[in-house]
């Protein structure tokens, strides 16, 4: 992105006034992942054509949205522990039951898809997905890091005073980024992660923060202007000097990138007020349409030419039929739920 456009849209933004809604609130950040969640399907849909320049834009935007989750993730759990004294207190059983319910539902719903393409449904199809660091749901790598990241952020505050309790979710963190890489994962799937601890660090002292941008409002604008040019250039800047270690390229400075872009993208929308009743219908099944809408683009993949037209149609029917779908796998879940915690 250009240098220029980012000065301009972030003097457009600071002469904007400033409204009372919290950017960070429940309502906000629902709104925000309803958002990111249509953000994502584009990303995905802009690597399946193959013509015009439509989506072309959404093509290097993935890592940033992904990472923008992962803050927020970050964000809410610490939000819950800081004003909740028995919130760790059956924590894995709680949060992870949340995750597993939709998560099998998912499984069924992707093995009996990808029976019918023919896939042979055995034992060895599921080791394979062990074995090459994939996952049965098209594009359902996030789910594998968010279940990690959970139990990361568990061994690291059940015990409520710890004074360590930063310095071992930090260690932990930067350990699962490091064996991703080492294990020769897609970069996709590490460089965003560093944004969970971005979220705990800013609930954690939000109130200095919100203090400091206040403060230096216009200053912050600029330099993360300039900060989101030079790193939007990072891969080519360290390959002309001769680091491309991934460890360093992708597991350190990828993510000081897409941290950068959430402190960025946060100072954006510090004067907006996201929240309204279509982003918060969006934001309810934002998980679904996460894990389904890959299913769908594989689907009707098989129906569209790519063409300028072709290409238009198809994003816009995935997008209305991922919706669709989601709400209705949605209602399934909080039926499942509600069964299941009678029982338990």
């Amino acid at each position: 992105m250009d240098i220029f456009i980012l000065l301009l849209m972030s003097l457009f933004v600071y002469l904007i006034p400033r409204t009372d809604v919290d950017y960070l609130s429940n309502k906000s950040t629902k709104s925000l992942k309803g958002l990111l969640a249509i953000l994502i399907i584009f990303h995905h849909v802009s690597q399946k054509i193959t013509t015009g320049e439509n989506f072309s834009n959404f093509e290097y935007m993935g890592r940033y949205i992904v990472a923008l989750f992962f803050f927020l993730s970050g964000y809410g759990l610490y939000f819950q522990y800081s004003n909740n004294a028995t919130y760790m207190e059956n924590f894995l059983r709680k949060r992870l039951v949340r995750i597993f319910i939709p998560f099998f539902v998912f499984i069924v719903i992707y093995v009996i898809y990808r029976a019918t393409l023919g896939e042979v449904v055995n034992v060895d199809f599921f080791l394979s997905f062990w074995r090459n660091h994939s996952n049965i749901i098209y594009n359902g790598w996030f789910i594998n890091s968010i279940i990690v990241l959970y139990v990361i952020f568990y061994v690291s505050f059940k015990k409520k005073d710890s004074k360590i309790a930063i310095f071992k979710l930090v260690f932990f963190t930067l350990v699962y980024i490091f064996w991703k890489a080492y294990q020769n994962h897609g970069d996709w799937e590490y460089v965003s992660i560093m944004a969970f601890l971005l979220g705990v660090f800013w609930m954690k002292y939000r109130s200095l923060i919100d203090k400091l941008i206040e403060k230096n409002y216009f200053v912050f604008l600029v330099s993360f202007s300039i900060l989101m040019y030079v790193f939007r250039h990072y891969e080519a800047i360290m390959k002309n000097i001769g680091i491309t270690n991934k460890y360093v390229y992708y597991g350190i400075v990828g993510n000081l990138c897409t941290m950068i872009f959430v402190v960025y993208f946060l100072l954006l929308t510090n004067k907006l007020n996201f929240s309204n009743k279509y982003l918060n219908f969006l934001g309810d099944i934002s998980f679904e349409i996460y894990m389904i809408h890959g299913l769908i683009m594989h689907y009707l993949g098989k129906f569209f030419v790519s063409s300028p037209v072709d290409d238009v149609i198809y994003t816009i029917v995935v997008l209305f039929v991922s919706i669709i779908s989601a709400y209705c796998i949605k209602k399934l879940i909080i039926a499942i739920e509600k069964k299941l915690v009678k029982v338990i």
